[in-house]
């Protein structure tokens, strides 16, 4: 895998796609509150760990079993993607797979590439299958993820609550 991706997106912004590093901690925390006090589109309200441990957490995303990829625009962190490996022989072929991207960066290109990258790395390291849960009300992501061949394994009824609603959630799958 490359170690840096440019694209150009459908608005005619640069984004660069690339591996995070530790020193892009602070950013990462920022960037996690930001996407979190949507409270509609992420189940992660906040950040809950320190600088120290999201160091900690990207130094140990090793490339073989976890990829931490950050999408950057004009310098600022846009969007990002964690795919992480199951633990054990029985669940080795799977991975699941977190992403998000800004509310200006909806819809431009961006998360397409960003998953596009990370379907890669998954291929790169001998995963077959990539899993990924979403909230039925997310329509923009769950079009985004059945375009790149994800679909539907499960409905989970009333999982979350958003704004004092139920709201359902869907399993997603790809088999790679």
């Amino acid at each position: 895998m490359a170690n840096e991706t440019h694209v150009i997106l459908k608005d005619g912004r640069a984004a660069v796609i690339r591996p995070a590093v530790p020193d892009d901690a602070s950013s990462i925390t920022d960037y996690v509150d930001r996407i979190g006090a949507e409270k509609r589109f992420v189940l992660r309200e906040r950040a809950t760990w320190t600088l120290d441990q999201e160091r900690a957490t990207l130094a140990a995303a090793d490339g073989r079993q976890a990829v931490f990829l950050v999408a950057e625009i004009s310098g600022h962190l846009s969007g990002m993607i964690h795919i992480a490996r199951g633990q054990w022989t029985k669940d080795a072929h799977l991975a699941e797979l977190g992403m998000s991207c800004l509310p200006d960066c909806r819809r431009v290109g961006l998360g397409t590439a960003l998953l596009s990258r990370g379907i890669e790395w998954a291929r790169t390291v001998g995963v077959t299958k990539l899993t990924l849960e979403v909230f039925l009300s997310n329509e923009g992501a769950i079009a985004l993820y059945r375009r790149a061949g994800f679909i539907e394994e499960a409905r989970l009824k009333g999982q979350y609550v958003i704004d004092g609603q139920p709201v359902d959630s869907l399993l997603m799958a790809q088999w790679l």
